[in-house]
């Protein structure tokens, strides 16, 4: 074999173990993670909870955590064995709460579909005097968002990004 052959082998060989190196360090330009349409926001009539679900595509084959985030206010009375709400007997939380979930991408669709559950803070004490129950009287919420941490995308509002819900638990006088 003569030596230019040989010194292309050589080449050859060489570009091919720098192009393999190089190359699975790089992100693959067919992987861009990315949200698909909106991330909607909807509240639980019965628990006043806030779900915030989404899809995401893009994605490789690499488990994503989310994080979703939203002011609350919360509002809880004091409500007596006859059904009615003493006027003075309510309590006001506010907060920034969040939760995060890790998941794994379908590995057919490079995506993720799912929802994430923004819970309604409790008192960690029973403000009611007596043998009164505390109840959720309404909740509002409001700059909900949510963010893929894991390939910093968002964070991005939800749809709506600001809604409240009243329960209705005590009697309108």
């Amino acid at each position: 074999m003569n030596s230019t052959v040989k010194h292309f082998g050589r080449m050859l060989a060489v570009c091919g173990a720098l192009s393999f190196a190089f190359g699975t360090a790089q992100a693959n330009p067919q992987y861009k993670p990315q949200f698909s349409g909106k991330v909607t926001s909807a509240i639980d009539p019965k628990t006043g909870d806030l779900k915030v679900c989404f899809k995401e595509i893009g994605l490789n084959n690499k488990s994503v955590t989310y994080t979703a985030k939203a002011s609350v206010v919360a509002s809880y009375a004091c409500r007596n064995n006859g059904g009615n709400c003493p006027k003075g007997q309510q309590t006001t939380v506010k907060e920034t709460v969040s939760a995060s979930a890790t998941y794994a991408p379908n590995k057919y669709t490079n995506s993720v579909s799912a929802c994430i559950t923004l819970k309604v803070p409790k008192l960690s004490k029973n403000p009611c005097p007596g043998k009164m129950d505390l109840v959720l009287q309404s909740v509002s919420w409001s700059h909900i968002t949510l963010a893929d941490v894991t390939n910093k995308v968002g964070p991005v509002d939800a749809h709506p990004s600001k809604q409240s819900a009243n329960f209705g638990v005590c009697p309108a006088k």
